[in-house]
């Protein structure tokens, strides 16, 4: 789901709990960025996410859209507003700067699960041979989410202990 200068992908992880990645950005002439992962809980169509400090965004949802409402929240730039359904999919350009931001490695041991969202105890996604080439765009709680090689626009979590990290040119 995305707003003009926000983006927002939910993954469900079970009935009551999904995972969130949620990044907004203000424009030009100061660029202020605001980045969110974790997981929310999920009460029917409306859902919560609440912050280490005491802040908590409010998600109220629907078939197409996606409406944040920030509580006692201090970011750099605001989250709150309503998205717009998009793609099923997580794509590539989901940060804001992926040529700074990715690292490549490979994959360090035969049948690697992949996950859908970073935790162990959601349904495996697909499990990966040793020295798979993966471009590393992101991390969260101990896992890289990784892009494929092969897999065009296919984009998974892993283990951080499964991945060698390479130097890059």
């Amino acid at each position: 789901m995305n707003k003009a200068s926000a983006t927002l992908y939910i993954t469900e992880f079970d009935n009551d709990s999904a995972f969130i990645m949620l990044q907004a950005m203000s424009g030009a002439p100061d660029f202020f960025t605001t980045e969110i992962k974790g997981f929310i809980s999920i009460e029917h169509e409306h859902g919560l996410y609440k912050g280490k400090d005491s802040s908590s965004i409010e998600f109220l949802f629907n078939a197409v859209s996606c409406t944040l409402v920030e509580h006692n929240c201090k970011y750099d730039f605001s989250t709150q507003g309503k998205y717009k359904k998009t793609s099923q999919q997580l794509k590539k350009g989901f940060s804001f700067m992926p040529a700074y931001s990715d690292k490549h490695g490979i994959i360090k041991n035969d049948s690697t699960i992949c996950y859908s969202i970073p935790h162990q105890t959601t349904n495996d996604a697909a499990f990966l041979m040793k020295n798979a080439d993966v471009t590393i765009t992101d991390e969260f709680n101990g896992y890289y989410l990784i892009e494929v090689k092969n897999k065009k626009n296919e984009f998974l979590w892993v283990l951080k202990k499964n991945v060698q990290l390479l130097k890059t040119k």
